[in-house]
C-alpha cells in the first residue's frame, strides 16, 4: 500500500537522486521490480544492525511510512539528518519534523492515501497525485494456458479467511465451465490450509497444481503476475495482485476494504456488511456470519468477465 506513495515521489524528485528502499528480507524481491529505484537494503531483525546497514550508505534524508518506534529509532541511530513521518508511538523525539497522523474521524481513509499524504507534506508544491500505475514483470509466463492461482490463506487470523468448502465448491464450478488449471499459492504457514482444500476439490489430477510453501517471493510473484485470475482474502497475495493489475476475486468479512482494500481496481472485492463487521479480530468469536454470507455462485459470478468457457467443458 506505500507503493503509489513511492511512485509519486519518484516522480517528484530529479531522476538523479538516490532513491533506496529498506524492507524486510521477505519482501525485497518485490521492491526489486519497482522501476525508478537505485537499491532495495534488508533490514535485520537487529535494530543495531539494521542501523549500521543505513548508516554506510550516508543517506541525507529518510520517510517513514510505517509508524512504529522502531521505524524512526534505526534512522536516527544511523545519524541522517532529515527524518520525516507522522507522529505517534512516542517518536516524535526521534523525528527532524513530523505531521499528526490522518485519522478516521470522518470517515474511513485508505492507508495508501496517508502514505501520499506524507509525500504532499514533504514536497507542498508536487502537482496533483497521478494515478496508479500498476507494475510489469518481465518474467516468462509459468503455464501457456490459462490458469486460476487461489490463495485460501491469510496470515492476520482465521478470521480473514473464507471457509474451505465455500473455496472448493467456487472452484469446482468454474474448472467444471472454464477447465482451468488450479495453482494454489501460499506460505508455509498455510500448508495445512491447502491440504484441507485439496482434499474438497473435484479437479482433474492434472489441472492441480499445489505450490504452496514451496516458491520464492518472486516465483509467487511470477505466478500472481501472469494469473488468468486470482481468488484471495483480504491477504498479501491480493496487494500483489493489485500491484500487478492482475484480474482479482477478493473476499472481505473481518475487515474494512475502504481501509486496506486493493489499490487498484482490477480486484473487484465481494463482502457482505453485517452489524458485527469490520471488527479486525484474528478468530471469529460468534458465527462468522460475515464470511459465510458469501456464495461461491457470487464468486463464480464475479470470476466470469475475467475468463472464456473452455470448448472442452461444452457438453
Amino acid at each position: 500500500m506505500t507503493l503509489p506513495a513511492v511512485q509519486f515521489l519518484r516522480t517528484q524528485l530529479p531522476a538523479a537522486t538516490h532513491l533506496t528502499v529498506l524492507t524486510p528480507t521477505k519482501l525485497a524481491d518485490f521492491w526489486r521490480l519497482v522501476p525508478g529505484l537505485h537499491s532495495v537494503l534488508l533490514a535485520d531483525d537487529n535494530i543495531a544492525i539494521t542501523a549500521d546497514t543505513i548508516k554506510a550508505q550516508a543517506f541525507d534524508t529518510a520517510i517513514l511510512f510505517p509508524n512504529s518506534l522502531r521505524s524512526a529509532l534505526e534512522p536516527w541511530l544511523a545519524r541522517i539528518p532529515q527524518r520525516y513521518g507522522f507522529t505517534g508511538h512516542s517518536r516524535n523525539w526521534l523525528l527532524s519534523d513530523s505531521w499528526p497522523r490522518p485519522s478516521n474521524d470522518k470517515g474511513w481513509v485508505h492507508h495508501q492515501l496517508h502514505y501520499l499524504e506524507l509525500i504532499q507534506h514533504l514536497i507542498p508544491t508536487a502537482a496533483a497525485t497521478p494515478p496508479f500505475q500498476p507494475l510489469t514483470t518481465t518474467t516468462i509466463r509459468p503455464y501457456p494456458e490459462p490458469y486460476l492461482v487461489v490463495c485460501p490463506g491469510a496470515e492476520y487470523g482465521a478470521a480473514k479467511r473464507w471457509p474451505l468448502s465455500h473455496y472448493a465448491e467456487a472452484i469446482n464450478k468454474l474448472t467444471a465451465k472454464y477447465h482451468l488449471k488450479i495453482i494454489l499459492l501460499g506460505s508455509a504457514n498455510d500448508i495445512p490450509t491447502s491440504l484441507s482444500l485439496t482434499q474438497l476439490l473435484k479437479v482433474p489430477p492434472y489441472l492441480l497444481h499445489n505450490l504452496t510453501g514451496q516458491t520464492s517471493l518472486a516465483t509467487f510473484i511470477q505466478h500472481i503476475a501472469h494469473a488468468s485470475l486470482v481468488l484471495c482474502n483480504d491477504s498479501g497475495s491480493m496487494h500483489l495482485a493489485a500491484a500487478f493489475g492482475t484480474r482479482t476475486v477478493a473476499i472481505f468479512g473481518s475487515t474494512e476494504p475502504l481501509l486496506t482494500g486493493p489499490i487498484h481496481p482490477s480486484v473487484e472485492v465481494i463482502r457482505h456488511h453485517v452489524p458485527c463487521s469490520p471488527c479486525f479480530l484474528r478468530e471469529c468469536p460468534i458465527d462468522f456470519r460475515c464470511m459465510n454470507a458469501v456464495s461461491a455462485d457470487e464468486v463464480v459470478h464475479a470470476a466470469a468477465p475475467a475468463l472464456k468457457p473452455s470448448p472442452k467443458s461444452q457438453p
